[in-house]
């Protein structure tokens, strides 16, 4: 027994003397980090990187990394690089760190990444029309069109029923010297009056079976209203801007735009919706502005922050939250300045200050023009 605790006490020592080994060793290469002058790779993509027209710097992940290097006392200085280059370049040790990690599966096997402080996903930016406009948008809806051609079909078939019941037995109202043609147009106006519950009373069935087919219609002709109701109204409210457009069943109702290479593209073609490509955003916002296209699907951040940047965009910005993006600082792998970034990292995104600039680049509301 007192064997056992013997060796216990010398592997607790061996396993306490390595580890300090180790710790001492990582904490000095991260200290001969902070001693020399970082190269950081930066790529414009606002609003996390603005490159001003001075070639200085900024946006949301400039400011946070600017707060990060102050805190742990790191020098250092930008230099720009391709978006797709990347990994490569870190992995190369062409460049210590990048500012705009996109953290992936795929990414997350080849370098570290530091936390996460921020998180992106995709919304849609549609035009704010109101009033007659809304209506008269609706009535270009190829939705709406399809429900006014499907109920066509149906007040067909059930005026059509209704006429070769009564033309023998009802010929003042649906039969007579009346063509087929006129007696089928008769039951078609019969079956509209009728479900509309209007019943001018000008037209009713006499024989048992008519009035059979009569009240089932009635009955039935309550449930297709109250549905014709509800997808009007849908087809209204999601002209205008106002209605919450629901992923993915309403996009497919709509005229959408996306930005070839981005992540709503990779998402319309996953869920197969047809959609419209353009190589600016800034077009695609312009084509919604003059109701060319019903939305445009994009990333919320990059949406909020072109539209409250642009001049005459009055577009509303809504979160679907679909295709999330989780963004980070991107480093070597097993980069001793993984730890005290990821320690300065914590601090600062959990104070008011940081959520400020975040506002600052990305407000919740959209500005009015």
């Amino acid at each position: 027994m007192r064997l056992i605790c013997f060796l216990l006490l010398i592997k607790l020592f061996l396993v306490l003397i390595f580890s300090g080994v180790a710790y001492g060793q990582s904490d000095t290469t991260a200290k001969a980090q902070a001693g020399r002058e970082l190269l950081i790779g930066v790529h414009p993509q606002p609003p996390y990187i603005i490159k001003g027209e001075n070639g200085t710097w900024d946006g949301i992940s400039v400011r946070l990394w600017r707060a990060v290097a102050e805190d742990i006392n790191i020098t250092y200085r930008y230099t720009e690089i391709a978006p797709g280059d990347a990994v490569s370049l870190l992995q190369a040790e062409k460049i210590d760190l990048f500012l705009l990690g996109d953290v992936t599966a795929e990414s997350d096997a080849l370098v570290d990444f530091s936390h996460f402080y921020h998180t992106a996903e995709l919304g849609v930016a549609t035009a704010e029309i109101g009033g007659i406009s809304s209506i008269t948008k609706a009535f270009f809806n190829k939705r709406f069109w399809v429900i006014t051609a499907m109920l066509s079909v149906l007040l067909l078939i059930v005026g059509s029923i209704i006429y070769l019941i009564e033309r023998g037995h009802n010929e003042k109202q649906f039969g007579g010297d009346r063509s087929v043609l006129e007696g089928i147009g008769s039951g078609f106006w019969w079956a509209g009056v009728t479900m509309t519950t209007i019943g001018y009373g000008d037209k009713a069935p006499v024989t048992p079976l008519g009035r059979a087919v009569a009240l089932l219609w009635m009955l039935v002709a309550m449930a297709v209203t109250a549905v014709l109701t509800a997808s009007l109204v849908s087809v209204v409210m999601g002209s205008s801007g106002k209605g919450k457009v629901k992923v993915p069943a309403d996009l497919r109702d709509m005229e959408i735009a996306a930005v070839e290479g981005s992540e709503a593209v990779a998402y319309l073609q996953q869920e197969r919706i047809p959609f419209h490509k353009f190589q600016d955003l800034q077009e695609a916002l312009n084509a919604v502005k003059k109701n060319e296209l019903d939305a445009v699907l994009h990333s919320v951040p990059v949406l909020r922050y072109t539209i409250n940047n642009s001049t005459n965009l009055p577009l509303q910005v809504q979160p679907v939250k679909i295709a999330p993006h989780y963004y980070a600082f991107g480093l070597k792998a097993n980069s001793p300045l993984r730890e005290p970034v990821n320690h300065a990292l914590l601090r600062i995104i959990n104070t008011p200050l940081w959520q400020q600039e975040l506002d600052r680049f990305i407000p919740e509301k959209e500005s009015q023009p």
